[in-house]
């Protein structure tokens, strides 16, 4: 996406209801108080040590009784981009699988950085993970940008463990958006997000879909498909039968993915690889409470 394209966007954030950090920051998140801050949220009985700065004078006038007052947290919140970079995001290379996840990518970590949260890319590949320092500020956008323009397709990668590691070596609560194809067992997904889950993640799985995928019939008849990551080989004739069992399979798999999400609280969200990336930041994401208006 151009500069010009990322800007229409302002005015908009990640809706972040978990992932508190541990540093100070804008992020508030009531129900939460804490010892100090600037917006007081709730009160409690004085203990010894306590901070008598905090102490609410007009209480004691009327009630009689010492209490602190206690504030709404404010805290940064890590924004955790997690790109699968795995061969298949490269097939069929007519739907672009790895470039619109990697707008997509670009679009939620500029809503990151404009808003003053941290942010970390890091990108799932088959010689392992590659993360980025935390980037901070609108002025990191353009770094952002050259980081996912290096990327390219390559390997295999084994999701669910990648993201158990992650959730292990980065072990503050965040927010984490995996962005994939998912092309893998949607149970072996599982383990890695009730990983993040347990870290006090908020977790986001966008899935870009190619559109050779959902309508294989539109470039193909027969051949033989090969598994760009196992390297297996399928001679294939797309008959009225073979489509009609493709498309079950295609939705049991899509509805699959769809239901480990919901198991492990996280949300869940699907994009065709010639869908328009800023109607999918700017209309669906809000339509699911995942961004909204700063």
């Amino acid at each position: 996406m151009r500069l010009d394209e990322l800007e229409r966007l302002d005015g908009l954030a990640l809706h972040v209801r978990r992932g508190m950090g541990e540093r100070p920051g804008e992020r508030r998140f009531p129900g939460r108080p804490q010892a100090s801050g600037i917006e007081v949220e709730s009160h409690v009985a004085y203990a010894p040590g306590d901070d008598l700065r905090h102490l609410d004078w007009n209480a004691l006038g009327r009630l009689d009784t010492l209490l602190v007052r206690r504030f709404t947290a404010e805290r940064e919140v890590v924004v955790h981009l997690l790109l699968d970079a795995s061969a298949s995001m490269g097939v069929p290379p007519r739907d672009g699988k790895l470039a619109v996840a990697c707008d997509l990518a670009l679009a939620l970590g500029y809503l990151a950085l404009v808003a003053n949260d941290a942010l970390r890319l890091t990108v799932l590949a088959s010689d392992g993970p590659a993360a980025s320092p935390v980037l901070r500020q609108r002025r990191s956008v353009a770094h952002l940008a050259t980081l996912l323009d290096a990327v390219h397709a390559r390997g295999a990668v084994a999701l669910g463990a990648a993201l158990t590691r992650h959730a292990r070596e980065h072990a503050a609560p965040g927010v984490a958006i995996v962005v994939s194809d998912f092309m893998f067992e949607p149970p072996a997904l599982e383990k890695g997000l009730l990983a993040l889950r347990a870290r006090r993640y908020e977790v986001l799985l966008l899935h870009v879909v190619g559109r050779g995928e959902l309508e294989p019939e539109r470039h193909f008849g027969a051949g033989v498909l090969a598994d760009v990551e196992s390297g297996e080989t399928h001679p294939v004739a797309l008959t009225r039968t073979t489509l009609a069992r493709y498309g079950d399979l295609l939705r049991a798999h899509l509805d699959a993915v769809a239901a480990v999400a919901a198991r492990c609280q996280a949300v869940y969200a699907r994009l065709p690889s010639d869908g328009s990336v800023r109607d999918f930041v700017a209309i669906e994401l809000p339509r699911l409470g995942v961004v909204r208006r700063r």
